[in-house]
């Protein structure tokens, strides 16, 4: 087995902890790849490559230490090139993660292939800004926010060129099932089990205590359209990684991706542990 090791280099001692899971890999005979700025961290016997991408087309896992931030950010590398994933805790939460730092024993299930592999839904985020588009993926959600503290916008979503729902609030969130465990909840979103495809519209500070989420389904082609004054401004945000600035004239469009991210786990009932380890309990 061949398996391509990220690590988020912000976190304090991570690359000590790094050099104990390179270290348990190749015990069990799972060779390592790591990109080429981790060399001078890491065993000088691993593999180095510069490209994030050709690491992982020559890996059969891909495995990522650090936050849900950092598995996120390598998952979408991940799923471009079909290769399952598997997250590694360093951060405070990890709700995607599937292992803490002190489950390293865990890696023998994952030299053995004994794991389940669960297919989790991408968004596709496609802005036009006059006759240009850009599209993206994301993992968890897309947000919109207001460019001013003082100041909310009003935002339009049309179903198939109907329009379906309008929101004035600080901004709105649009994720997936992965996502509602993530922002989406901190705005009041609901918890949807992470086997349901769906896109989930939650609105921020709603000015209006009538206005709640709503949840469509993940067959649904959505379009976005936000009233603005030609001196206001507004962002979209993609899993907190992608920021663009939004005019009066732009269009959103949301729906599933045909792409799914592979993630590795060993439980077939890992959300509901999570979610009552990370999130019930933690709250009592």
């Amino acid at each position: 087995m061949i398996v391509a090791v990220f690590v988020n280099p912000t976190k304090k001692g991570i690359f000590d902890y790094a050099k104990k899971v390179t270290a348990k890999l190749k015990s069990l005979g799972a060779e390592v790849l790591f990109k080429e700025n981790y060399n001078t961290k890491l065993f000088n016997n691993s593999c180095f490559d510069k490209s994030i991408n050709k690491l992982i087309e020559n890996c059969d896992i891909v495995l990522t230490i650090g936050g849900d931030g950092t598995f996120i950010h390598f998952a979408k590398y991940a799923a471009v090139a079909s290769k399952p994933i598997l997250g590694i805790n360093f951060g405070r939460l990890g709700f995607i993660t599937e292992i803490e730092k002190n489950e390293l024993d865990k890696l023998e299930l994952l030299v053995a292939r004994k794991y389940f592999v669960q297919k989790r839904s991408l968004l596709e985020v496609t802005v036009y800004k006059e006759n240009n588009k850009k599209s993206f993926w994301a993992i968890n959600d897309a947000v919109i926010f207001k460019g001013e503290c003082t100041k909310i916008i009003d935002v339009s979503v049309f179903l198939q060129e109907n329009k379906i729902c309008s929101y004035r609030a600080d901004g709105l969130i649009i994720a997936n099932s992965t996502g509602s465990t993530a922002y989406s909840l901190s705005a009041g979103g609901p918890i949807v089990d992470p086997r349901v495809d769906c896109i989930l519209l939650t609105p921020i500070c709603a000015h209006s205590m009538f206005v709640r989420p709503i949840i469509l389904s993940g067959k649904d082609l959505l379009t976005i359209k936000i009233q603005l004054k030609s001196s206001d401004k507004a962002f979209l945000n993609i899993d907190g990684i992608n920021k663009l600035d939004l005019s009066i004239f732009d269009k959103i469009n949301i729906a599933h991706a045909l792409k799914k991210i592979d993630i590795i786990t060993f439980d077939s009932q890992t959300f509901y542990k999570n979610l009552s380890q990370k999130l019930i309990d933690n709250c009592n």
